[in-house]
């Protein structure tokens, strides 16, 4: 130890300084204490121990969770779930058939009724126009609604020849457009594409154009996914699925309204839904 005084080194047991006088006071180490009192001091505090051991951690590190992926709905039954693989056959009803005949039906008689409705309104032009005159407003007002009632058969006929055929989805896509109506107002397009490989070979796309807040019930961007395969009946113009077991409903092939596949008949328009 040293003197306190004069700065001078001193025998650890010194009482007073060889060089000075000063009285030192002894230093108290902890083997002292351990002579003089028989225990050893107690340390107010533990000396931090490294045992090379990452620190553990409170809290528990967070999990990673998985998108939430497609499942067969709470009341399938494993015996009930096997049931929903295949294509149906109730897709030949006759009642689909009567009901496309009566839409057409339905569609041709507007036509007409559109028809003379179309020619008198031209006839009202030749009272605002020199230049067009009466024979002319009724060539044009014939013309016009003779188009529309033309436009009407043909899709019919087209409906009715139209193709059943078989393939598998490959790509979904969805392009959103930005534009303006009339008046200025925004307004959002979804332009849905969804592309088809045949089981013949070769590919078919699907096209829709829908406005924001007219998606629908009617909406194979959400019904259909990639990978799924499907038949297409081009006399309702209906996509079904191979297997549904994943789905808890299905588009009515009639109204289009989605049906809980429980039912074995639509609420909305009384046709049978589309399962095996």
């Amino acid at each position: 130890m040293f003197c306190e005084n004069c700065g001078s080194k001193q025998d650890s047991d010194a009482r007073f300084c060889e060089q000075c006088g000063y009285a030192l006071e002894p230093s108290t180490t902890p083997a002292q204490v351990l002579r003089q009192t028989g225990t050893p001091p107690r340390q107010t505090q533990a000396p931090p121990q490294h045992t090379g051991a990452p620190p553990r951690q409170t809290q528990a590190p967070p999990q990673q969770t998985q998108a939430p992926s497609r499942q067969a709905p709470a009341h399938v039954q494993p015996e009930y779930n096997s049931q929903l693989i295949g294509f149906s056959q109730k897709i030949n009803d006759p009642i689909f058939e009567e009901r496309r005949k009566k839409n057409f039906r339905k569609s041709v008689r507007n036509g007409l009724i559109w028809l003379p409705v179309v020619v008198l309104l031209f006839q009202i032009v030749p009272f605002f126009s020199l230049d067009f005159t009466r024979p002319i407003a009724l060539g044009v007002g014939c013309i016009v609604g003779g188009f529309g009632l033309a436009a009407t058969l043909i899709g019919g006929a087209k409906r009715a020849g139209a193709k059943t055929w078989e393939g598998e989805v490959i790509d979904k896509k969805v392009i959103v457009r930005d534009s303006e109506d009339r008046n200025g107002n925004a307004q959002t397009s979804y332009d849905h594409t969804i592309v088809f490989r045949l089981a013949s070979g070769g590919k078919k796309k699907m096209k829709r154009r829908l406005r924001s807040g007219s998606l629908g019930a009617w909406d194979m961007m959400v019904y259909l996914s990639v990978g799924d395969k499907v038949r297409y009946h081009g006399k309702l113009d209906y996509y079904e699925k191979y297997d549904k077991t994943r789905d808890a409903e299905v588009p009515c092939a009639n109204c289009r309204v989605y049906v809980d596949l429980r039912h074995d008949v639509c609420p909305n328009c009384g046709a049978p839904v589309i399962k095996p």
